[in-house]
């Protein structure tokens, strides 16, 4: 009797045991389950809206890099149409330098052309070459709308044929580019076209409008040089006939052809009559000691003396009028002349000097002033150099992989701040 109590007390003992193993066990079962649940439910994968953030990155990464890549691609593979250049390079130089010359002094010196005016022409050859001017001349000469529009150009290069000047102007400056080399002042003239014949005679009929408005420069500057120097001489002209008219009025209102030779005239008759009037006196008073100063002979005498002392007053009164002589004395007769005669000589030089300048300005209009000195001719190219096919396909790349950066960053930000 004693044994079988002892057995059921170990199987309620194990049963107890196997009771609470059970227990513990779903109690760590139901802990596992429960923090599985949570982690799942704070993760990135289990948030809200993360299916919709994969469709999204995946459509942006679509739209932004393949779908341009994929045009790009295509485009500049398959239908771009190639691009040649033409390059020509050519300078603006005096004429004294052309021939030889020395420095630029001395240029400036002979053609008065400075050397600042060959570094503005330069510039304005240039601008020349941009603007619509010579677009307008270029078409009229080659058809610029023709050979940029042609059918077997692809679309988005060439240019349609309906546009403005405006249109086409922008389209020139577009197809060319003018670079100026300091400080050689080197012309870079680069020109693309579809065809390498295309490129090269565009290439020469720009650089030939620019060889034509440096002649046209050449032809006004010389031009202007002439009619500058004859109306300078003109001047001159002018000026001399009436310094010469004042003086043969002059001459024929004081009666004088030339006071100088009429004063030294007068002066050397002055001191003539001054000696005898002189001696006269000296007689006189020599006489006095022998003969009555009331006998006829000193009375004669005394006569002369007198008639020599008041022509010496007279004499001396036409030369000066500082004793209350004539109104009008050879003085200021010569003092009038004098200067009348320092004009005419100013005027006479200023007409040596401006008909030889006329001169001067005839001969070097005979003469260029500058040239357009084109060193690299144009030449046709034998391969296309645009568009830079690999280049552009992969600048696309790289713009679309920075463009869905960007948007994927924003719609994670948005996603993170709408969670």
């Amino acid at each position: 009797m004693g044994a079988a109590p002892t057995n059921k007390t170990e199987v309620a003992r194990r049963t107890a045991l196997m009771s609470r193993a059970l227990a513990e066990a779903a109690r760590r079962a139901r802990f596992s389950s429960r923090s599985r649940r949570s982690l799942d439910a704070g993760g990135f994968c289990a948030r809200r809206g993360a299916r919709a953030m994969r469709i999204y990155a995946v459509a942006t990464f679509c739209l932004a890099v393949v779908a341009p890549t994929l045009a790009a691609l295509v485009y500049f593979g398959l239908i771009a149409s190639d691009q040649y250049v033409s390059e020509a390079q050519f300078t603006v130089i005096g004429g004294e330098i052309q021939a030889g010359g020395g420095s630029g002094d001395l240029f400036s010196a002979a053609t008065a052309v400075p050397v600042a005016a060959i570094v503005q022409d330069t510039q304005i050859v240039s601008a020349y070459l941009e603007s619509r001017a010579a677009v307008e001349a270029l078409q009229a000469k080659l058809d610029l709308r023709k050979l940029y529009g042609a059918p077997a150009i692809d679309r988005f290069s060439r240019f349609p044929a309906d546009e403005t000047a405006e249109e086409l102007v922008r389209y020139w400056r577009k197809m060319t580019s003018t670079q100026i080399k300091m400080p050689s002042g080197i012309i870079d003239l680069r020109v693309r076209a579809f065809t390498p014949e295309s490129a090269r005679r565009i290439a020469e009929a720009a650089v030939e409008l620019g060889e034509r408005l440096i002649n046209d420069i050449n032809a006004r500057m010389q031009q202007d040089a002439v009619a500058s120097a004859e109306t300078e001489l003109k001047r001159a002209a002018d000026r001399l006939a009436a310094a010469r008219a004042q003086l043969e009025q002059a001459r024929n209102e004081e009666g004088v052809l030339d006071a100088s030779r009429a004063a030294d005239a007068l002066d050397k008759l002055l001191t003539d009559v001054r000696g005898a009037t002189l001696a006269m006196q000296q007689e006189y008073q020599a006489l006095l000691r022998a003969v009555n100063e009331s006998s006829p002979q000193m009375k004669a005498m005394r006569a002369r003396i007198d008639a020599g002392r008041a022509q010496i007053l007279d004499l001396e009164s036409k030369l000066t009028a500082t004793r209350g002589g004539a109104a009008k004395s050879l003085s200021s007769s010569m003092t009038r002349f004098a200067a009348l005669d320092l004009e005419r000589q100013i005027a006479e030089r200023l007409y040596s000097g401006s008909a030889a300048t006329l001169e001067l300005a005839r001969l070097a209009s005979e003469n260029r002033l500058m040239y357009l000195k084109t060193f690299v001719l144009p030449g046709t190219p034998e391969e296309p150099l645009y568009p830079k096919r690999v280049l552009m396909i992969a600048l696309v790349a790289a713009c679309g992989g920075a463009l869905w950066g960007a948007l994927y960053g924003l719609g994670v930000l948005a996603r993170n701040n709408l969670a």
